[in-house]
């Protein structure tokens, strides 16, 4: 945070400013949670259903907070020198700081919202973008209406650009996010079955991330998915700025062609323009998925006037988020662990299979650990069921399901001809880790894969042990 007094703070909250002589302060960050705080930052007490910021304002002060925004003054506290400002909604006093922020800021935003993708391709753009200079990206999952203020509020006067998430599970949310962030750049990766169970169809889905499209103003730019063309119809003519279409389709404005996948060296393929020219990218990631949010972090670095020098050398330099398609060796069980825990959805799963079956090869066993996958809606038996026959087709030595949707992925792959005795379905991690014990084998190549809420996780860190 920069350029913000203690009293332009109050001003645009429409709060009261108690701390006589102290209107000057200027805090250097924001923060909900005592535990993450840092010194000079402001504290925002939110009243969550579990959790009152208000019960933390102690805490706060000893972590070395510059002043917090509050409600009430809780039972006693002992404000001394503790700056606050008082406010009717800490929660809509976030908000409010941030657009202030963002105001502030005259650089470039952009917005990237889609089913799937979403952290890789911002984590692609951020490689490319920050080879012109400082650029704020989005941390781990703070892209709701919490997080994404959060992120802007961590903005420092050496950023040139700004990379946000913005996350959905319902109708008029990505348009709260656009509202407070004003992007001048957008994304949508692709309109999938995620959030279907909340949404009902996948035109309610493409509805939601289509309110980013009226956001973006007639001198910024939005890049698509040519996949999505037929389903976005009804939101294109929101659309004021260039827009660029990615995929490999003939007419998509970028097209990736000779998509290949090695073991070592990860992905490479050729970018053909519209105009011709062609370009050889390489990416140190597995997944040809991702060539897909390659593409769409190329589409959105182009707009910005970036060269394919710095396009070339940030994608070579990428370095993913953790637990997406994240390959760890355990030497001492010579065991290699394709971490793709963080989430998943079917055509995610998909590719996580077959940089399995690629990296397993013909003298390794593959092992696949699949867990539910959530938000599918209607899709969801359907969903599963296609895994597993994906499962059932690459040769594995043993699928291991976790969750009773996954189940119905292991339901699928004997449906479709695996063998009993190479497929088991575990209630939980636990489960999974003790049958682990009893059937790995040095050189086994395992994939480890299912939605957040199955904290798949734990089996990576059970097998690390």
């Amino acid at each position: 945070m920069y350029g913000l007094t203690l009293q332009k703070i109050a001003e645009v909250v429409q709060g009261r400013l108690e701390g006589e002589g102290q209107e000057n302060i200027q805090p250097r960050g924001a923060g909900i949670d005592t535990r993450t705080l840092n010194k000079g930052d402001l504290f925002f007490a939110l009243e969550g259903e579990r959790v009152d910021g208000h019960n933390y304002l102690q805490q706060a002060r000893e972590k070395g907070a510059a002043a917090a925004v509050v409600k009430r003054m809780p039972a006693g506290f002992v404000k001394e020198d503790f700056p606050l400002v008082f406010v009717k909604d800490p929660n809509k006093a976030l908000q409010q700081v941030a657009m202030a922020q963002r105001e502030i800021f005259h650089g470039p935003v952009i917005g990237i919202t889609g089913s799937t993708g979403k952290t890789t391709t911002k984590d692609m753009l951020w490689s490319i973008l920050k080879e012109k200079g400082p650029v704020l990206k989005t941390w781990g999952n703070y892209n709701n209406e919490l997080g994404l203020p959060l992120t802007l509020l961590s903005l420092k006067e050496e950023h040139w650009a700004v990379i946000l998430e913005m996350g959905m599970r319902g109708l008029n949310e990505i348009d709260q996010l656009a509202r407070i962030s004003t992007p001048k750049y957008g994304v949508i990766t692709n309109i999938g079955h995620t959030h279907q169970e909340l949404l009902g169809t996948q035109e309610k889905i493409a509805q939601a991330k289509a309110e980013l499209l009226s956001h973006l103003p007639y001198d910024g730019g939005v890049v698509l998915n040519d996949n999505d063309r037929k389903i976005l119809k009804p939101w294109l003519s929101n659309i004021r700025c260039s827009c660029t279409w990615f995929g490999t389709k003939t007419d998509s404005d970028l097209r990736a062609q000779d998509i290949e996948e090695h073991k070592t060296e990860g992905l490479s393929f050729t970018i053909q323009s519209k105009t011709g020219a062609r370009h050889l990218v390489k990416i140190p990631v597995h997944g040809k998925h991702n060539v897909a949010n390659a593409l769409a972090a190329i589409g959105v670095a182009q707009q910005m006037g970036l060269g394919w020098d710095m396009m070339e050398h940030g994608l070579f330099q990428l370095k993913l988020t953790p637990m997406r398609m994240e390959l760890k060796h355990i030497k001492e069980k010579d065991l290699l662990i394709i971490d793709d825990a963080y989430n998943a959805n079917p055509d995610s799963m998909v590719a996580a299979l077959d940089v399995l079956q690629l990296m397993a090869g013909d003298k390794k066993r593959a092992v696949a650990i699949l867990g539910d996958m959530y938000e599918l809606g209607d899709y969801e038996e359907k969903g599963h069921l296609l895994i597993g026959k994906k499962a059932s087709e690459i040769g594995l030595a043993q699928l291991i399901t976790v969750g009773k949707l996954g189940a119905i992925i292991a339901r699928g792959a004997e449906k479709h001809g695996m063998s009993k005795e190479k497929i088991r379905a575990c209630q939980n991690n636990q489960e999974v880790l003790s049958f682990l014990k009893g059937i790995l084998q040095a050189g086994d190549v395992v994939l480890i894969k299912g939605s957040r809420g199955v904290k798949m996780e734990e089996i990576t860190k059970g097998l690390l042990l």
